[in-house]
């Protein structure tokens, strides 16, 4: 294998993907090396195997509603051990095909750990490769909290490969990782506690949404408790013990549940590459970069994705990042990154999805705007399907009509918010958006009714 190539890529995740293929159409020599498995965290320990539990878990929501479409079923039950064994099916070949892709490309891949020898070098197991442009994408990493007893703590990789299904589980934070699980178990059938330390859970989220998405989750039996400091983590002869702090009381209190999750959210994956050899500048996000995803300390340094300060932790963000950052190294005209349009989804059951501007952030940025909020529970498609919670906040510029943001509780959620991604994007107005004609009775169709505040 040659030790000198046009581009080193360090991850095989969905930002190296991207970066690695699209370079190497331009015509440059590019080397990949992925310390993990070939695919990374979306499609191997991520988004994807989540999103098989979600379905499995909304399948048994769908049961459970039954009587509403006057359908009488005995009941259902999640097989939690067959259900992980789908999951590792539908997930087996990821690394391999990724793999396979790169070489029938002419990527060369090597399976280790990097480390960075110098402004354009890395090595792996001694062996030194330099290139033109390196680029960074190794991803995330399960976020560690200074709490006593926080080994005893399971990560999301770790919930992936339970071969049982716990009869209790506590998650320490309420993020979208947090959320996600806790509605996968409590329609398994656990019992499920979180805490955050935080006023309230998803803080990145649009409020009224996060209260209307509380009250669902509490309603499943879920226990959620915010504003609370967790002292400590033991093991215990029959599974953990947290005990926890609750502000303006003199005693803290201890909760016992079968295993303690990591719902805290991820951080960048950057440990161990040595990064100070390369002059490569990082603050507690991550890398440090600039419009164009260059080190603001070694211009012959790209990042992308979850490694990269302030960049959202999405996997299409991720793909994203890496066009881009094939794009500047291979031509002279350089794009920026732009994350004004990038939505985001909590796929809870029913998801919560969001794209732009909150509420807060456009008064905290002293817009003139009007705000459009409904309870869509009283339309005809939540009717139909016997949804149970179903909301909507729209942002509107109250001179351009334009829309600043958009934040949607309920079905399809994760669906509905790309007609007000696409909307922002291009400029289409709160009016072309009501005057539409929509197929119905669908989901859609409740659009006009999402923007109506004057229209």
């Amino acid at each position: 294998m040659r030790t000198h190539y046009d581009i080193i890529v360090l991850g095989a995740g969905a930002a190296g993907i991207a970066a690695s293929i699209i370079a190497r159409r331009s015509g440059v020599s590019v080397l990949v090396i992925e310390k993990d498995g070939f695919g990374g965290t979306c499609p191997l320990r991520g988004c994807i195997p989540k999103k098989i539990l979600s379905a499995a878990a909304e399948s048994v929501a769908c049961v459970q509603r039954a009587s509403e479409h006057r359908v009488s079923v005995k009941g259902a039950e999640l097989n939690w051990k067959d259900l992980i064994e789908l999951k590792r099916l539908m997930i087996r070949d990821v690394s391999r095909n990724a793999r396979n892709r790169f070489h029938s490309l002419g990527i060369d891949t090597i399976n280790g750990s990097a480390r960075f020898t110098g402004p354009k070098s890395v090595a792996v197991e001694g062996k030194e490769y330099r290139a033109r442009k390196i680029v960074i994408a190794t991803g995330s990493k399960p976020r560690k909290l200074p709490i006593p007893g926080f080994e005893h703590v399971l990560t999301s990789d770790d919930l992936f490969e339970l071969d049982d299904l716990p009869g209790s589980v506590v998650f320490i934070g309420g993020g979208a990782v947090g959320m996600e699980f806790a509605h996968i178990f409590a329609r398994a059938g656990s019992r499920v506690t979180i805490l955050e330390a935080a006023s309230r859970v998803l803080p990145d989220m649009d409020e009224d949404v996060v209260r209307e998405l509380g009250k669902f989750t509490r309603s499943l039996g879920v226990e959620i408790s915010a504003g609370v400091h967790v002292e400590s983590i033991q093991k215990t002869r029959e599974g953990s013990a947290v005990t926890l702090n609750i502000p303006n009381l003199t005693v803290s209190s201890t909760i016992h549940a079968d295993i303690v999750a990591n719902g805290a959210g991820r951080v960048a994956d950057i440990d161990g590459l040595d990064l100070d050899k390369a002059g490569i500048d990082t603050d507690h996000r991550g890398i440090v970069v600039d419009e164009y995803l260059r080190s603001v300390s070694n211009k012959d340094v790209f990042a992308a994705g979850d490694v990269v300060s302030l960049s959202p932790h999405l996997s299409p963000v991720a793909s994203y990042e890496g066009h881009i950052v094939a794009h500047n190294i291979t031509s002279d005209d350089l794009k920026a990154r732009d994350y004004r349009t990038v939505p985001a989804a909590v796929y809870t059951i029913p998801a919560a999805a969001g794209v732009g501007l909150t509420e807060h952030e456009a008064k905290k940025q002293g817009l003139d705007f009007t705000t459009a909020t409904h309870d869509l529970l009283g339309l005809r498609m939540s009717s139909i399907y016997a949804e149970q919670a179903a909301y909507s906040k729209v942002i509107i510029d109250s001179r351009s009509d334009r829309i600043l943001g958009a934040h949607i509780l309920g079905h399809n959620a994760q669906e509905l918010i790309n007609i007000f991604v696409l909307a922002m994007k291009f400029n289409i107005t709160a009016r072309d958006l009501h005057d539409t004609v929509y197929t119905y009775p669908t989901f859609t169709s409740s659009i006009p009714v999402m923007v109506r505040f004057r229209v």
